[in-house]
């Protein structure tokens, strides 16, 4: 069993507004952190541009956000020396590593799983319903929004997406900020994260909406808007842990310590 407290419809919003004053306080970790991703993410995208295969950018940026929650465990550790009242350095992120790493790189693995699902289906759709769309961003664009295969490959990668990067948000969303803060292990993670949406689907909804218009919004920007906007979102959801403040049952914890003892 998990314990949750119930949090305010709005909650959402002050968890960006939290989220925001964390960024600022430890702004040149946490820009510089950002920018780290970013600038793997140019190079895939420079990558698949260079082999002519720019329209699949799209789907590899959108595989970003399937595992982003994993990637974030640095500005999590950020967010909880700022809590302790203590000044964040790079050094917090490396010297610090999360005691459940195993916990962490397992809870990962499901999102890379899912990743890889998202690539091999992008992949199978395309040549079922469009193989012989081109693959130049320009032309793929126009034959998306004009050509009847091309639409029907958009609304159906859009709708199998979506399912996907629901499925990703409801196993992560509080995990990760958990596994970093408690010594837990990382089902017990997943499974609070998954009862926090079914208990408060509007407050969570809301939140899986504002995380996904702001990843795009900051994808829009060439990329660089996802160096503001990738470490601000990784602030909120240490708030959104903080708030719904997860604690396993008493039962729970003692079976995680007899298996991190074991």
């Amino acid at each position: 069993m998990i314990t949750l407290q119930e949090v305010r419809r709005d909650a959402p919003w002050s968890w960006l507004k939290a989220g925001w004053a964390d960024m600022m306080r430890a702004r040149r970790v946490s820009l510089s952190y950002g920018l780290i991703f970013v600038g793997i993410g140019a190079l895939i995208t420079g990558g698949l541009w260079l082999l002519g295969l720019g329209a699949i950018a799209p789907v590899a940026l959108s595989g970003f956000a399937l595992i982003a929650p994993a990637l974030a465990i640095g500005i999590y550790q950020v967010s909880r020396a700022l809590e302790r009242g203590e000044v964040p350095r790079f050094r917090v992120i490396i010297s610090r590593f999360p005691d459940r790493i195993t916990q962490i790189a397992f809870l990962s693995l499901l999102l890379l799983l899912l990743l890889m699902a998202w690539v091999e289906i992008s992949q199978f759709l395309h040549v079922i319903i469009a193989p012989d769309s081109p693959l130049t961003p320009g032309a793929f664009l126009e034959f998306s929004l004009s050509d009847p295969a091309g639409i029907t490959l958009l609304v159906i990668g859009a709708i199998i997406g979506s399912v996907l990067a629901g499925f990703a948000f409801s196993i992560s969303a509080i995990a990760f900020p958990m596994l970093v803060d408690q010594d837990i292990d990382a089902v017990t993670a997943l499974v609070a994260s998954v009862t926090a949406v079914r208990r408060q689907p509007f407050v969570m909804l809301t939140w899986a909406w504002l995380i996904g218009f702001m990843t795009v919004a900051g994808t829009a920007f060439f990329l660089i808007g996802l160096a503001v906007v990738f470490p601000w979102l990784a602030h909120a959801s240490w708030y959104a842990y903080k708030d719904f403040a997860p604690l396993p049952s008493s039962s729970a914890s003692s079976s995680s310590s007899s298996a991190s003892t074991a």
